[in-house]
């Protein structure tokens, strides 16, 4: 289901509008009423936040920089390759904001 489309109203009869918003300590799609401000979470972003909240209780996401021939190499978790769909073959990016490393799609 294509929840992008959605027109939805809310319980009290307001118009609900597109927001992104946090939660769970990651960024999500949704929508909030503009008369009582009722929130709902798009339901394929709640399931990726549980499944990388789930992931960072059991420390799933810390990796050890690796040695491999003559390159260094750090692997993605799998909890992370399944919430952000990753392909074999796929290219990312490193950046650096605020001295920190990410890796991004």
């Amino acid at each position: 289901m294509e929840f992008e489309n959605l027109k939805l109203k809310c319980e009290c009869g307001g118009k609900m509008e597109k927001i992104r918003t946090e939660w769970k300590g990651m960024e999500v799609r949704g929508w909030k009423c503009s008369k009582c401000s009722e929130e709902i979470i798009n339901p394929a972003d709640a399931q990726k936040a549980l499944e990388m909240e789930r992931a960072r209780k059991k420390n799933l996401l810390t990796v050890k920089l690796r040695k491999v021939g003559k390159s260094n190499v750090v692997t993605v978790p799998q909890p992370i390759i399944e919430a952000e769909n990753l392909k074999e073959g796929q290219k990312l990016e490193w950046k650096i904001e605020a001295g920190k490393l990410f890796l991004t799609q």
